[in-house]
């Protein structure tokens, strides 16, 4: 190896080796280099330190740190003389910060460290189209990915799961993302013709076909879409996630045609319920929320035409059943027009609106100050349909099973005060949850005077709420 080539490689190891320009010279060749080892020089990260300065003296102290190499970049925290510097230097941040803290005109240096959002992410490959659960805008979403840092749905500390009824056209069971989410009745033997676990309902083994009086539950498109915003099985890679990466979902076809049809659905959800609740679990299932979007359009509630509804709604919430309800896809208020549901009075309805990307209210959606309590992300929504697909739908209705999965999901993340609450109280244990959800919104300026709180649905300050809960 010539001569001058071995000279430049010492030259080379002596800059690497102390962090210096180094200028090697000979008869007829130069070398120069100049080499940073400041980590954050390497990663391109910022090259800023945060500095307190005495309150006195703060403007001299500036100028001194300036003759010293500091720029100043800004005033951080006006009331606590608190300012970002940038080293104009090539010393490294850390050893700028040795420097600093050694100066009696500065209180205290630190870098300016990178502070990662909380929040968390499922695999799921067509999450990205989920805008609704994180929006890239920062704005407008449910804060989903925040509210995962607490749990992903699911059993609660007991171990006990919750489960959402899916009161709809029905659901596809075989959806290879709904699939491992489904309730299953286990004392139900599928096909047999048999009431095998005594309930009163033959083959009820996902839920019940309320049309058809039979456990066997359609495929419904609408139903299926519904289901996965509530509780598709989340970070599995396949497909998208629900507000529940783990949860149970209920089917019970009964979304339309006649009331009779209507109540005889939530008749099985109460059913199921009560049987959970006298058997200690053994029987029936831990229903926590239902989901429904279906109604009469400009219809009185409170007329003597329609007692039905809230003698449901209240008989659910007394077993510590909560009801999402969709509002009509109209751009009415409901305060004066009337709307069946989303216009009747039980504590234990919580009644929805739709919300788009830009947190605006679709103006295909209703509304009303004193009856409908909140809006939801209810606009080009991604979900499951049959036959393993997805796909995207509009309406009320999408944006309720975002609330009825927010209602499973903070009795999944309850602390042990509020679980011990809905053990002994299931009804208050309901109250409760709606009033940390409603009391959790995100105002917003669209649903302003709009609805009675204000505000969208913000998944993460509700949960906290759940899980901060003490008596």
């Amino acid at each position: 190896m010539p001569s001058h080539f071995v000279l430049a490689l010492g030259v080379l190891l002596l800059a690497l080796a102390s962090g210096r320009e180094v200028t090697a010279a000979g008869a007829d060749w130069e070398l120069s280099w100049s080499f940073s080892l400041d980590p954050s020089a390497v990663r391109g990260e910022s090259r800023e330190v945060i500095v307190r300065l005495p309150a006195s003296g703060a403007a001299r102290s500036l100028l001194a740190l300036d003759a010293e190499g500091y720029e100043l970049v800004r005033v951080l925290v006006p009331d606590l003389n608190i300012y970002l510097l940038r080293i104009r230097g090539r010393m490294s941040v850390r050893d700028a910060v040795v420097q600093l803290r050694a100066r009696n005109h500065v209180l205290y240096a630190q870098p300016d460290h990178e502070v990662a959002l909380r929040e968390v992410k499922p695999n799921d490959p067509e999450f990205g189209k989920q805008w609704s659960l994180k929006n890239e805008n920062g704005t407008a979403d449910i804060r989903a990915t925040q509210a995962w840092e607490l749990g992903t749905g699911g059993a609660n500390r007991e171990g006990l799961e919750p489960v959402i009824a899916i009161v709809d056209g029905g659901v596809d069971v075989a959806h290879k993302d709904l699939e491992p989410n489904l309730w299953k009745n286990a004392g139900e033997i599928a096909g047999n013709g048999l009431d095998d676990d005594g309930n009163g309902f033959v083959d009820d083994v996902f839920g019940w076909n309320a049309y058809a009086g039979t456990g066997q539950i359609p495929a419904n498109h609408h139903g299926t879409h519904v289901a996965g915003i509530a509780g598709a099985r989340g970070n599995n890679g396949s497909q998208i996630t629900g507000v529940n990466w783990t949860t149970r979902v209920m089917s019970v076809a009964a979304s339309s045609g006649k009331t009779s049809v209507v109540a005889a659905g939530y008749g099985y959800v109460l059913r199921q319920k009560k049987l959970w609740l006298e058997t200690g679990g053994a029987k029936g299932a831990n229903v926590v929320a239902t989901n429904s979007s279906f109604g009469v359009d400009y219809a009185d509630c409170s007329a003597g035409e329609y007692p039905l509804w809230n003698d449901l709604y209240n008989a659910l919430g007394e077993a510590g059943i909560l009801s999402a309800v969709a509002t009509a896809n109209l751009n009415v208020d409901v305060d004066t027009t009337g709307d069946v549901p989303s216009g009747c009075g039980s504590e234990y309805l919580v009644t929805v609106t739709n919300t788009d990307e830009k947190d605006d209210r679709n103006a295909g959606a209703a509304f009303g100050l004193k009856t409908i309590h909140l809006g939801a992300p209810g606009t080009r929504i991604w979900s499951t349909l049959p036959k393993d697909k997805a796909g995207s739908f509009t309406g009320t209705s999408m944006a309720t099973p975002h609330v009825a999965g927010a209602v499973a999901f903070l009795y999944s993340v309850a602390s042990a005060d509020l679980i011990k609450v809905v053990r002994g109280e299931p009804a208050r244990g309901a109250r409760l949850v709606k009033g940390m959800i409603l009391d959790g919104v995100d105002k917003i300026p669209a649903l302003e005077g709009l609805t009675v709180t204000g505000g969208r649905l913000n998944l993460a300050a509700a949960a906290q709420a759940a899980a901060r809960f003490r008596e």
